[in-house]
């Protein structure tokens, strides 16, 4: 989407009267300490993410509660869902600037840099930090299937959405609009939750592989309309944590109060349970 405010999108068209706030360009010297300013910030940027990764799961699919971090001397530990916020503002703030250094670098070459733009260089990479962080919240909070509290989210996909996130942070903006209008519908001075959402698919169970193990057990389900999966449960107790690999496969790891019996997945405000039962051993 383009749109006459943004300096990554060309020479403004609109006819609104304007100030003269910031109207003249930018020096050479401007141009030089700006570019300058934004690659090293990109580069900092881009090495905290590399430092701040979170560690891999263990072969049991666990990843450990706290990790130790040492960013240029300073030492410290990071619950695991800490290090994931971490993650998503970084990312978000790295997706910005590299917004700022395309729109910096087409508008240098278009030869129309005006000071009314530096703040909005500024700015950009916290915007994308900010709304990253919000998105994170609003994907943990299962507004998508799959991310729940209980499940063990993927660094990779919450970094890349993160990143593009800051990078069209304007375009995110307004989806996050959009998701506001969907989820709250005002009717005179009432917000109601919709109840006009498509109903979601309930999973069915067809296997479970293995069909015995002890806690920490990764245990492959198979069945349909698996997208919809938000909690999985071994005899009542959620699972230590657990990844939707597509539609018809979803991984478990089995906790470690789980007793023998059935395997119910959670959808919504739905449950279904396997008619198989899950034994679990010492």
């Amino acid at each position: 989407m383009k749109g006459s405010g943004d300096p990554g999108n060309g020479p403004p068209t609109a006819t609104r009267p304007r100030t003269a706030i910031g109207a003249g360009p930018v020096g050479v010297a401007g141009i030089l300490i700006l570019g300058l300013l934004l690659a090293g910030a990109s580069l900092l940027a881009l090495y905290s993410l590399w430092r701040f990764w979170p560690a891999a799961p263990s072969a049991a699919g666990i990843s450990p509660a706290t990790a130790r971090f040492s960013y240029f001397g300073w030492h410290l530990s990071l619950p695991g869902y800490q290090q994931f916020f971490v993650i998503a503002a970084i990312a978000g703030a790295l997706g910005g600037l590299l917004h700022s250094l395309r729109s910096l670098s087409s508008y240098v070459g278009e030869r129309y840099l005006f000071r009314s733009w530096l703040l909005y260089y500024a700015l950009l990479p916290v915007v994308g930090a900010i709304l990253a962080t919000l998105v994170y919240v609003l994907l943990r909070a299962g507004l998508l299937p799959g991310e729940t509290a209980s499940s063990q989210p993927n660094p990779y996909g919450i970094a890349a959405i993160a990143g593009l996130v800051g990078l069209f942070s304007g375009q995110a903006a307004e989806k996050l609009e959009a998701v506001f209008d969907l989820i709250f519908t005002k009717t005179g001075d009432v917000f109601e939750s919709v109840r006009s959402l498509p109903e979601i698919a309930l999973p069915a169970i067809t296997g479970l592989d293995p069909g015995q193990g002890g806690p920490g057990t990764p245990v492959t389900i198979s069945g349909n309309d698996l997208a919809s999966v938000t909690g999985v449960m071994f005899g009542g107790a959620d699972a230590a944590s657990f990844t939707i690999n597509s539609s018809r496969q979803v991984t478990a790891v089995v906790p470690a109060g789980a007793v023998t019996g059935a395997i119910t997945l959670r959808a919504g405000q739905h449950e279904v349970t396997s008619e198989r039962e899950f034994t679990v051993t010492a």
